[in-house]
């Protein structure tokens, strides 16, 4: 009898011994959150069962899953195409004719400098009145030959009477004379031409000068114009890209089954919905390309 108290003294020591005390801390596993869209994909037991998905659309056919069917990974829930691509076009108008108004700003005061009339030029004028000049010239000197004539003749011995030829000379002094009062009043003429061509040249230069600040205060106005359409059009495609952004598609986040669709409501319109999916139990399936 002691015998066998003995033996199972010793077996009980023994296995008191050889047993390892368990240290809580060392097998606690913390569990981590549930992420959706981190950088390393859930699994295990860290996925849920059961996920409820809560989409806006706009019409039913923008909802692409039913009650029973299987989905994958990435799996397009819901999608409301027929707005986003109507916005798209609208943003590349938006940028057509932004382009266009991009264009239209080279236009600036300094080409606008330069005069709209050519060069002027008095040439013509100048060459008529050395013309006229030459004539009066002309004239003054065969008068003064004239009465050099006449004052020879009358100082000449000539035998005879000599009135009739002083008549003659005489006559012919008046119509050098005559030639030059009309040479000196066509000078005169061409003077005034000249005098009268560059105040009509002074005039239209003036003309020009009003035309082309005229021309300058349209251009501000129309650049002024045309940067704030520019602002307004930047601000149009920036709202249509946080529109477009918002109407991407919605992708499933995890493999499963839609277990249920519950159509909330509608507010304006916009129709809501949520979508309950049970997930896959190993978390394993391929994305949906």
């Amino acid at each position: 009898m002691k015998l066998w108290l003995l033996i199972i003294t010793l077996t009980i020591l023994t296995a008191c011994k050889t047993a390892a005390p368990t240290n809580p801390a060392e097998t606690a596993q913390t569990e981590k959150p549930l992420t959706i869209g981190g950088e390393k994909p859930v699994s295990g037991d860290t996925l849920p069962t059961e996920i409820k998905i809560r989409v806006t659309i706009s019409r039913p056919t923008d909802l692409r899953v039913k009650v029973g069917q299987k989905i994958k990974t990435g799996a397009v829930i819901a999608d409301r195409a027929s707005e986003r691509n109507a916005l798209e076009a609208q943003k590349q108008q938006a940028e057509l004719a932004l382009e266009r108004m991009k264009k239209l700003m080279w236009l600036k005061d300094e080409n606008l400098e330069k005069p709209i009339l050519p060069d002027a030029s008095f040439a013509e004028y100048e060459a008529t009145i050395n013309r006229a000049s030459v004539l009066v010239e002309a004239a003054k000197r065969a008068i003064s030959l004239q009465k050099s004539r006449i004052e020879q003749i009358e100082s000449l011995p000539f035998p005879g009477d000599v009135s009739k030829i002083k008549q003659h000379e005489s006559a012919r002094l008046e119509l050098f004379k005559g030639e030059l009062l009309a040479a000196e009043s066509n000078l005169n003429l061409e003077r005034a031409k000249l005098e009268t061509a560059k105040a009509n040249r002074s005039y239209a230069e003036q003309k020009d000068r009003l035309e082309i600040n005229k021309t300058k205060i349209t251009v501000r106005e129309q650049r002024i114009t045309l940067e704030a359409n520019i602002t307004q059009i930047e601000a149009q495609i920036v709202n249509l890209n946080v529109q477009i952004v918002a109407l991407s598609a919605v992708r499933a986040p995890f493999a499963g089954t839609v277990k249920k669709i519950n159509w909330e409501g509608q507010t304006n319109a916009e129709i809501n919905v949520v979508i309950t999916v049970d997930v896959d139990d190993d978390g394993k399936s391929e994305s949906a390309k």
